[in-house]
C-alpha cells in the first residue's frame, strides 16, 4: 500500500475520508471508502483514477446514503501487487468486487454507480449478482464498441502498440498525466490534479494503469472478451428489471457521443443527463450539477422501493 495524499496537502482536504481495508486470503490489500448511513451507493472507478475521483459525490451523499467507493488492487490507496501476485484481468476485478461486498454485508440492494473501465467491472459484477443490485448509474463508460466507433488517437497510442504503451505508461506515466491533462474540459484544480496523479508518483506504482489499458479487448482473442461479451449479452435482462441512468459528458475524447448515442439507442427508456461542456472527468467539470441530478434521481428511486 501507499499514501499518495501528503497530509496537510490541498488534496487531501478535499478527500478526508478514513482507512478502511479489506484483506484478501493472499495478503494483498484493498483499499475502500465506507461514508455515511442509509440505502447503499457503490462508486467503481476505472482507469487511471481512484476513490478520489467520487469525494463529491461522497460528501454531498453521505448525509442520507451508505456510500462505498473502493479502489482497486494497484491504484489508490490499495496494494501493489506485482506481475506475479495478481491477474490483472476483468475477471478478478470483478471477482474482488464480489469479495468486497461480502466484507461489507450489505443487507440491501446497491445503487450501482461506474464510470470508465468501472462500468465493466461493476456490469460484469451486477448481472452475475442481479439480487443485489438496486439501479444502476453509468457515466462515460461501456461493455461494448459500436459500429460508427473509432479508437481515439490518444488511446490508440497506448493500445494499438502493445510494447510502447506499456512503456509510456509504466515507466513514463503519459497514461496518468495525459489523462489529468485532456480529461477536463475546464482543467483539473491543482488539488484535483494532486489527488489524481499522487497514487502513480513512482514507477511501481503504475503497474495496474498499464494492465488496465492492456486489458481493453479489442479482438476476439483478448483474454477479457468472452467475459465482457458474456455481460453484455445479460446486460438487457438486469437493465428490464433495474432502473438504469445515464450522465454523461459529451467532450470525453474516449467514451464519446457515439458511445453515449449507442447507450439511448439500446436502452431508450433510460433518464439522462448529457453535459456538453464536460469531458471523460465528468465529475470534475461537472460536479454541482451531477450531484443534484443524482441524488434526486436517487431520492426518487428510494422512495418508489
Amino acid at each position: 500500500m501507499i499514501k499518495p495524499l501528503e497530509s496537510n496537502g490541498p488534496a487531501s482536504v478535499e478527500y478526508p475520508f478514513r482507512q478502511q481495508f479489506y484483506t484478501r486470503p493472499d495478503g494483498l490489500k484493498l483499499h475502500y471508502v465506507d461514508e455515511g448511513q442509509g440505502p447503499p451507493v457503490l462508486m467503481v472507478h476505472g482507469n487511471p483514477s481512484w476513490s478520489f475521483l467520487y469525494r463529491r459525490l461522497i460528501a454531498d451523499l453521505r448525509g442520507r446514503y451508505r456510500c462505498l467507493a473502493p479502489d482497486h488492487l494497484g491504484m489508490g490507496f490499495s496494494s501493489r501487487p506485482g506481475p506475479g501476485d495478481y491477474g490483472f484481468r476483468l475477471a478478478d476485478r470483478a471477482a474482488d468486487l464480489a469479495a468486497l461486498m461480502e466484507q461489507w454485508q450489505v443487507s440491501e440492494p446497491v445503487h450501482l454507480l461506474v464510470h470508465d473501465w468501472g462500468g465493466p467491472i461493476g456490469l460484469t459484477w451486477a448481472v452475475e449478482h442481479p439480487e443485489r443490485v438496486a439501479s444502476v448509474t453509468v457515466m462515460n463508460s461501456g461493455v461494448r464498441v459500436p459500429g460508427n466507433y473509432r479508437l481515439p488517437l490518444k488511446l490508440a497510442l497506448f493500445k494499438t502498440w502493445a510494447r510502447a504503451g506499456s512503456f509510456l505508461a509504466h515507466e513514463l506515466n503519459l497514461f496518468v498525466w495525459g489523462t489529468a491533462v485532456f480529461g477536463s474540459v475546464r482543467g483539473l484544480s491543482p488539488a484535483a490534479r494532486e489527488g489524481m496523479c499522487a497514487p502513480y508518483a513512482q514507477r511501481a506504482d503504475r503497474l495496474a494503469v498499464a494492465r488496465f489499458v492492456e486489458d481493453i479487448p479489442l479482438t476476439p482473442g483478448h483474454p477479457s472478451c468472452a467475459r465482457l461479451a458474456e455481460t453484455d449479452r445479460k446486460l438487457p435482462e438486469l437493465l428490464a428489471a433495474k432502473p438504469l441512468t445515464l450522465i454523461w459528458g459529451l467532450r470525453d475524447f474516449v467514451f464519446n457521443r457515439a458511445v453515449f448515442l449507442d447507450w439511448q439507442a439500446r436502452f431508450p427508456e433510460a433518464p439522462a443527463l448529457a453535459l456538453p461542456e464536460a469531458g471523460h472527468y465528468l465529475l470534475e467539470d461537472e460536479p454541482e450539477r451531477i450531484s443534484a441530478y443524482l441524488a434526486r434521481r436517487l431520492d426518487s428511486l428510494t422512495v418508489s422501493h
